[in-house]
């Protein structure tokens, strides 16, 4: 334990910084030993000198003169110090002043003996007890400053108010970036700095539970070098004390450089967007402009390619949309499928969990579904009233990735029959997700309906799949 306090004391006095100063200061500094011994030294003089003036009496507890010079030896020295005060204190005090009388009519000896007794018992205790407020006082100096350190290192800022958002001290950092001094900014004043449309977002305004941590919000902070706002990101926690009451510690950074490039990259994306679908509207009228003829063939020929070329692009606004290269499994085969629930919304059915795909394979599952759909119209369940398509994923958690799988089941429509030979869409549909690992796609031509399965392994590198969709 006294390695420990030394150690703690050493590390306070390397850490501590420049101007930190008062009683706490000076009782924990470290000093070297002679410097301890000196002090013990005149320590137990002064006491000495204290008690000859208080004049000599046989009644009484002698050594009481001695007590603060456990107590002063204990605090600036720690426990082996104030042990060794005792220790002097002790045969010095009986020498100098002779034996107390504390109880009277005892015989002498036991008189002394109990007197001995009770002081090292109490002198004892008490050298304990400061031992452990020195630890602790030293265990809190060490944590005020490793904050401070912290505070120090980070690049933004860190704001400390009360439970209403008061700042009742100066904060490290505020006066340079935002060139309000202290105590313009005490209260609310710092708000002045908050952009006004950003503050009602910022402002904690109700009680917070124990564990909660504040929103994280985007707000605009005044810059006094730049003489401009700039965008920084935010987030408070709630701090509780013993007593109940909550403070708040909120951590800004900045991302203006960030902001202004995702700003940037929206509207080069929706931009982008826009020109993709124009790009789609313009293929497929010239395609279907193209049909002087207006044969049969070639109608079915253009439904198909058109078909097709939308699900494509579907699927390619979606990762535009999500602003990164993955799809939501769920959203895009509800995108290949938008064309055909408009006059079948009650006979389609789609659910499963959040699973993202990677975009490539994302882009032929949509072709996929597309095709499938189309086969369905024709052929399938979705060729009679009463037929109905269900649509199903999951996916379960492996070693080395996820294993996804997809489900197409059809109900209530006519016999499916094998075709005699494998057209595009069948190979459309074969191909689903020829890109991952352990693919393969298997279709069942059942008595009750036509069965499609999709099962391949993908990397775990998005998030966890969710409960099921709506």
């Amino acid at each position: 334990m006294a390695d420990r306090e030394a150690e703690i004391a050493r590390a306070s006095a390397a850490a501590r910084p420049a101007g930190v100063s008062g009683l706490e200061a000076f009782l924990l500094r470290e000093r070297p030993t002679t410097q301890k011994l000196i002090w013990l030294v005149i320590a137990l003089a002064v006491a000495s000198l204290a008690r000859w003036l208080a004049g000599y009496f046989t009644g009484g507890l002698p050594l009481i003169f001695y007590m603060p010079v456990l107590v002063f030896l204990s605090l600036i020295g720690g426990w082996r110090y104030g042990l060794a005060s005792l220790v002097i204190a002790t045969p010095l005090g009986w020498l100098l002043f002779g034996p107390p009388t504390m109880f009277q009519g005892a015989s002498t000896w036991a008189t002394e003996l109990i007197t001995l007794i009770i002081w090292i018992l109490v002198g004892a205790v008490l050298i304990a007890t400061l031992h452990f407020v020195r630890l602790a006082l030293t265990g809190a100096q060490q944590n005020e400053i490793r904050f401070r350190k912290l505070l120090g290192a980070t690049s933004g800022l860190v704001l400390a108010t009360d439970a209403k958002g008061y700042v009742q001290v100066p904060q490290a950092g505020w006066t340079d970036i935002t060139g309000m001094p202290w105590p313009d900014y005490a209260g609310h004043g710092w708000l002045k700095a908050i952009h006004p449309d950003d503050v009602s977002r910022f402002v904690p305004d109700r009680a917070i539970p124990h564990d909660e941590f504040y929103s994280e919000v985007e707000i605009r902070l005044w810059s006094a070098s730049a003489a401009d706002w700039r965008w920084y990101n935010a987030r408070g926690v709630p701090v509780h004390n013993l007593h109940g009451g909550v403070e708040w510690i909120a951590a800004m950074r900045e991302i203006h450089d960030q902001k202004l490039a995702e700003d940037k990259r929206d509207l080069v994306i929706g931009e982008l967007r826009h020109r993709m679908k124009n790009l789609v509207a313009v293929i497929d009228a010239l395609a279907r402009g193209s049909n002087t003829a207006n044969e049969p063939a070639v109608n079915a020929f253009l439904t198909r390619f058109s078909g097709r070329l939308h699900a494509l692009g579907a699927a390619a606004d979606l990762v535009l949309a999500g602003q990164r290269v993955a799809i939501e499994c769920g959203a895009v085969i509800r995108a290949a499928l938008a064309p055909f629930t408009d006059e079948n919304s009650n006979r389609i059915t789609a659910e499963g969990p959040q699973i993202q795909l990677g975009e490539a394979v994302g882009g032929s599952i949509g072709m996929a579904m597309h095709e499938l759909a189309t086969n369905a119209i024709k052929y399938g369940a979705l060729s009679v009233p009463n037929g109905k398509v269900t649509v199903t994923w999951a996916v379960t958690p492996l070693v080395d990735g996820e294993r996804v799988v997809i489900d197409w089941r059809e109900s209530g429509g006519p016999r499916p029959v094998p075709p005699n030979r494998e057209g595009y869409g069948s190979r459309v549909i074969r191909a689903a997700a020829a890109q991952e690992r352990q693919a393969n796609v298997n279709v069942d031509y059942a008595a009750e309906g036509l069965h499609c399965r999709i099962t391949f392994v993908k990397d775990a590198e998005g998030p966890p799949a969710s409960a099921a969709a709506d």
